[in-house]
């Protein structure tokens, strides 16, 4: 028999395995026929017994033919496989493309990430002498740094809260998903409208009705849901998302008084940029607030150190800790052992501090920046008072936002329309829009906004 052997760098009986198997396919073997002996294969094609004895055991055991004794080995039948043509022309670049002037809304200042110290805490993080770090881990997270963490809150947004109420995860959206869990099937749930969730199918996609509540200048309006007994609100009280808006103190009290009157209420404060106000006093946090242990609160060290670090954490009220406990003691923790230990030692040493101080004067410079620079536009807006890394926006009806767009697209600059985060879709705020600036340089804003204006004065209505 003739076996064209491929010129890889597969051992001998691999490659006759391979060339016996594709002739079985294409049926230049057929079913129940015999397959030469291991000797007059051996001798045709000049290799050893044991060659061709593995090569046929490898074939045996993936089921392309049976030995029976005395006799030799014989193909299978086997049915051809069906194949469907759901070829598709993919190009990577159809779905993820770089620009450059991004304003969206994702990213941090990478020039200035702390390299070398985090370096140090990760190699640090791999001791020999430590040999629990290379264990799947706690359910919860690694206990020192939920620990740093209680303390940090503690300090920086009057959280008093024990370690053992932190649960260390990779994303908002597995917290979330966490949550879900722990609350009964009758829940419903309720989110700002506009609103994080709604631009993020995740918190939303397998919920039946999700309940959008409308905003007004004082943050999220609850009357829509006063009678629900069974309910998870979640909101970005510091600073909503999209809108800018701060929660009133009377709304907050409104808030927490209408999650207490029912046991199965909670409210889920997202405090994603906390760190980062740059105008007025800092705002108390709902959960500081909360005396009846009804919020659950969710942090992030996704724009405080970088987004590729996927490491998230939640505070849960002792009534849901415990069931988290009985019922997720045998869940493994979805971030590294290693990353959560380097990520304590750089907060236990005062390095995360220094390194917030350090962006926020680094951030507050661009902030001005950019507010200046939008300042210079007539026909550009802010929403609400600007005060944070995301800025909402207007642009004036004089502005064909079609053109707009399209040009801002030809020119490479890229910045978030607000509907995207609206309920529903079709109630349009196509003049609305906000704005990122973390990753760029002041170099990078400036040269993006003298573009802007130029895209701006083109795109006039009544431009002839």
């Amino acid at each position: 028999m003739y076996l064209n052997l491929k010129n890889d760098e597969s051992f001998l009986y691999e490659k006759i395995y391979k060339a016996l198997k594709e002739k079985i396919i294409n049926g230049d073997i057929m079913a129940y026929d015999k397959l030469p002996s291991i000797r007059n294969l051996s001798k045709d094609i000049n290799v050893s017994v044991n060659t061709i004895k593995k090569a046929y055991y490898k074939l045996e055991e993936e089921g392309y033919v049976e030995a029976e004794d005395k006799s030799g080995f014989y193909v299978k039948k086997i049915d051809d496989l069906i194949v469907l043509d759901k070829r598709e022309n993919f190009k990577e670049s159809d779905y993820i493309k770089v620009y450059k002037y991004d304003f969206g809304i994702s990213g941090v200042d990478y020039e200035n990430f702390p390299y070398k110290i985090m370096q140090k805490y990760m190699k640090e993080a791999i001791d020999k002498k430590d040999i629990k770090i290379l264990d799947k881990g706690s359910f919860k997270g690694y206990k020192p740094l939920r620990a740093a963490i209680s303390t940090y809150l503690k300090s920086a947004r009057n959280i008093d809260i024990s370690y053992s109420n932190i649960i260390i995860s990779s994303s908002t959206e597995h917290l979330f998903t966490l949550v879900k869990m722990l609350l009964n099937d009758q829940s419903l749930y309720a989110f700002e409208n506009p609103g994080y969730a709604f631009g993020n199918k995740f918190f939303t996609f397998d919920l039946e009705n999700p309940i959008p509540l409308d905003m007004d200048k004082d943050g999220v309006r609850i009357d829509k849901i006063s009678d629900f007994k069974s309910i998870c609100v979640f909101v970005t009280p510091f600073h909503q998302f999209p809108m800018g808006t701060v929660m009133s103190i009377q709304r907050r009290v409104e808030l927490l008084n209408w999650a207490s009157k029912s046991e199965n209420r909670y409210i889920i404060e997202d405090d994603y940029d906390c760190e980062f106000k740059f105008r007025g006093f800092p705002i108390e946090s709902l959960k500081s607030m909360d005396k009846n242990s009804d919020v659950i609160y969710f942090g992030s060290f996704s724009k405080l150190l970088a987004p590729s670090l996927r490491i998230s954490y939640m505070v849960l009220p002792d009534k849901l800790l415990k069931k988290y406990e009985e019922n997720f003691k045998d869940l493994s923790n979805t971030v590294s052992n290693f990353l959560q230990k380097a990520l304590a030692s750089f907060i236990e040493s005062g390095e995360f501090e220094k390194h917030i101080n350090r962006m926020k004067n680094i951030y507050y410079k661009k902030f001005e920046l950019i507010v200046r620079k939008i300042g210079e536009i007539n026909e550009i807006k802010f929403i609400s008072k600007p005060n944070s890394l995301i800025l909402p926006i207007e642009i004036d009806e004089s502005v064909d936002i079609g053109k707009f767009m399209s040009l801002l697209e030809k020119n490479s600059i890229r910045i978030i329309p607000l509907s995207r985060f609206l309920f529903n879709k079709k109630f349009s705020l196509d003049c609305f829009f906000i704005l990122g600036f973390a990753n760029l340089s002041e170099k990078e804003i400036m040269e993006g906004f003298e573009i802007i204006k130029d895209i701006i004065s083109k795109s006039k209505k009544n431009r002839t």
